[in-house]
């Protein structure tokens, strides 16, 4: 005979495996794209108020907005601005002057540390920022 009751001592039990899986998936793959995400800061200096004119023998490098660099007024590549720093450098040795960078307000950061960092591993003791009076911008003529 065939007993079609149901049973009362079957436990139901709910397998988390599965849920688990699940959880663990989404884990990894929000710690892999967060791996991904890009950071940065967007900042605007302000004006000096402290900024005074420079005197003697200056060399002026200004860097363009998009990302180009200028020697004296003269286009100078990248991969040849460490040449003309050393130039510079070793001149400053004999006939002391200054170095003065003047950046774009649109210039890539990176490629201002770039400078920085390059005068710095020549031995270049002082890099000058050049600033802008309150109101004023940094212009394609000299100030």
């Amino acid at each position: 005979m065939l007993d079609l009751r149901p049973r009362r001592d079957f436990k139901a039990e709910l397998d988390l495996t599965p849920f688990m899986d699940v959880i663990f998936i989404l884990l990894l793959f929000f710690i892999i794209a967060s791996a991904f995400a890009v950071r940065g800061l967007d900042i605007d200096l302000p004006p000096a108020r402290s900024s005074q004119a420079l005197s003697g023998r200056v060399v002026e490098i200004r860097l363009n907005e998009d990302g180009s660099f200028l020697c004296d007024g003269v286009p100078v590549e990248r991969a040849f601005l460490r040449c003309k720093l050393q130039d510079i450098v070793r001149g400053f040795r004999k006939e002391p002057g200054q170095l003065v960078l003047k950046a774009a307000p649109k210039a890539p950061a990176e490629a201002l540390v770039f400078v920085v960092d390059e005068v710095r591993m020549l031995g270049g003791e002082k890099l000058m920022v050049a600033t802008s009076r309150p109101g004023d911008e940094l212009t394609g003529s000299g100030e």
